[in-house]
Formats: structure tokens, C-alpha cells, sequence
């Protein structure tokens, strides 16, 4: 029996394992969560920083019944050893360690090799990940990211460190190439020109919502897993929680109107969970401005449909 409300929150009630190889290999891990409770970079509203507790307390609601996906027609845990890692500890007000301390409870997990499930905190969670990720690869990389902003500023005043420049900091690893970047949801007014400058000087492919109004997302998401997956050895699906509409997840730090549809959403991961993903991150949760509980929840199904996608793309 599925307990919803009794014991510690952990996701999908999983079992807490050290983000260690050998404690991961003992528990014969295949997907590891791991939170990362840092807001420290961001230039808007704070508050993402709880989202790893928030989104683990909302799984607990989808572990009732067994983890069966009804869209998929898989039951996740009879495929998967799902495992929680717990919390990296944040250094206040030092970003670079923290993702330091980020860096190597990936590693660890990406070298006992369990499917990392990076939980955020601010969109420069992006950045520990995809390092940790293309550390662990012999070949490129791709990255797909759901986002209604670029996120492709070089600084912030100066700081590389930043929720604005995590697309930026992928495109320096050794291991990614522009052309293998896409971006998925980008509208409104709150992405300067000077970050869709820098995408284009790479080549990133950007999917805009007119974008998706216009093809349709199906066609924009092939399009992107193409994109990603040309040349690649593996990609790295990061999800942030405000590409949605702000009437669909309003509990997050830069909310805007006329964002992409939880229908759109659904049909997007479908597809790309088809490439040969290799860790992801969700992202921007902001619980205490959302009181309903409702975007730490989409938070939470957003996981579980990357996890029953790969499942059903693997069958």
C-alpha cells in the first residue's frame, strides 16, 4: 500500500541513497534525484530555491497506484530503481562552489550509471548539470531546453554564474556545438536582443511560441530532437517550469503571459524523451508564490513523463 502523506518526502517515496558510486550500485540505482536548493544567482523574484522539497512532496500524490503512467502505458518502478540523493548543501552567496559541490554528486551518479534528476532551484542549476553530464561523455552533446526566456547572456554585470547565462556556459564545454542546441517556448518581453544575438552567432535553434502557433508542436519538437540528436553521443533535457503559461504555473520566479500549454507540454516530451537523454533537470518551482501547490506539482509530472517517455522510446 502507498503511503501519501506519512514519512519522509522523497520522490516517489523512493529511497534515500548517498550520492556516492558504490551506495548507488549497492541499491542497484537506475535514476537518481538529486536536489539542488540554490536561488542565489537569480535577477528576479527568489524563491526557486525550496522547489526540490516542494516537488518531492508533490510526487508523493503520483506514487499512489504504483508509478503506472497511463499515457505511456508503462508502470515505472517495475522498469526503473528510482532512488532520492537528497540535497547538494549550497555555499551562501558562492555559486561556484556550490556548483562544485554539485559537480561531483553527479559525477558520482552518472559513474555508477543511474539517469541524473537534477531538481532546482534557479535556472543555473542548468550549469553543474550539463558540466557534470559532458564530463561524463566520450563524444558532443546536445541540449534541449523548454524555457520561455534564452537564458544565452555571457554575464550579468560581470558574473558568468547567473540564471540569464546557463545556455551560455554549455556552449563553452569542449563537447557542444551550437547546432546541437535548441530552444523550445521562447517569447515575451523579457529576453534582450543581445541574447537572441548570441544564439544566432552559434547556430542555436530557437522554436519560438509564434513559432509553435504557426507548425504546430509536433513539428517543432521533431525538429528540435533532430537538431539535438544530429552528431550526438547523448542530450541533456533541461526543463524550466516558466516556459508554461503563467495561468498554468504561476508559482515561479519570471512568470509570463501567452507561454506554451500544459497540452503542448505533454505532446513536446513525448517526443523528445525519443533522444538519447542522459540527464535533465526541472527547474524555477517557487512554491511559496504559488499557495495552491499546483506548479510544484506540474513540476513533479514533468519528471515522471521524461521518466515513462524514456521507457516507452526504449521499448
Amino acid at each position: 500500500m502507498t503511503v501519501l502523506h506519512a514519512g519522509i518526502a522523497t520522490f516517489l517515496g523512493a529511497s534515500c541513497v548517498s550520492p556516492e558510486r558504490v551506495a548507488l550500485e549497492e541499491a542497484q540505482a537506475t535514476v537518481a534525484v538529486l536536489g539542488l536548493p540554490d536561488d542565489t544567482t537569480t535577477v528576479t523574484r527568489p524563491g526557486a530555491s525550496h522547489g526540490p522539497r516542494a516537488i518531492r512532496e508533490a510526487s508523493s500524490h503520483f506514487a499512489f497506484g504504483g508509478t503506472y503512467h497511463f499515457d505511456y502505458g508503462v508502470t515505472i518502478s517495475d522498469h526503473e530503481t528510482v532512488v532520492d540523493c537528497g540535497d547538494v548543501n549550497p555555499v551562501a552567496g558562492n555559486a561556484a562552489r556550490t556548483f562544485e559541490r554539485a559537480e561531483a554528486a553527479l559525477a558520482e551518479i552518472h559513474s555508477a550509471g543511474a539517469f541524473p534528476v537534477l531538481l532546482g532551484g534557479d535556472h543555473a542549476t542548468l550549469i553543474p548539470g550539463a558540466r557534470a553530464a559532458a564530463r561524463a561523455m566520450s563524444g558532443r552533446m546536445g541540449l534541449v531546453m523548454l524555457d520561455t526566456h534564452l537564458d544565452t547572456a555571457p554575464d550579468i554585470d560581470g558574473e558568468e554564474l547567473s540564471h540569464c547565462s546557463p545556455v551560455h556556459r554549455v556552449l563553452d564545454l569542449d563537447n557542444v556545438d551550437g547546432t546541437n542546441v535548441a530552444i523550445i517556448g521562447a517569447h515575451g518581453a523579457a529576453n534582450p536582443k543581445l541574447e537572441l544575438d548570441v544564439a544566432e552567432a552559434h547556430g542555436v535553434h530557437v522554436f519560438s511560441v509564434r513559432d509553435i502557433d504557426r507548425l504546430g508542436i509536433g513539428s517543432v519538437a521533431r525538429q528540435a530532437l533532430e537538431a539535438v540528436s544530429d552528431g550526438t553521443d547523448g542530450v541533456y533535457l533541461s526543463f524550466d517550469i516558466d516556459v508554461l503559461d503563467g495561468a498554468f504555473a504561476w508559482g515561479t520566479c519570471g512568470p509570463e503571459l501567452g507561454g506554451m500549454t500544459g497540452r503542448e507540454v505533454v505532446q513536446a516530451l513525448e517526443i523528445l524523451t525519443r533522444a538519447n537523454l542522459i540527464a535533465m533537470d526541472c527547474v524555477e518551482v517557487a512554491p511559496f508564490l504559488d499557495p495552491s501547490g499546483n506548479t510544484a506539482r506540474v513540476g513533479a509530472r514533468v519528471v515522471l513523463d521524461v521518466l515513462a517517455g524514456r521507457l516507452a522510446a526504449g521499448d
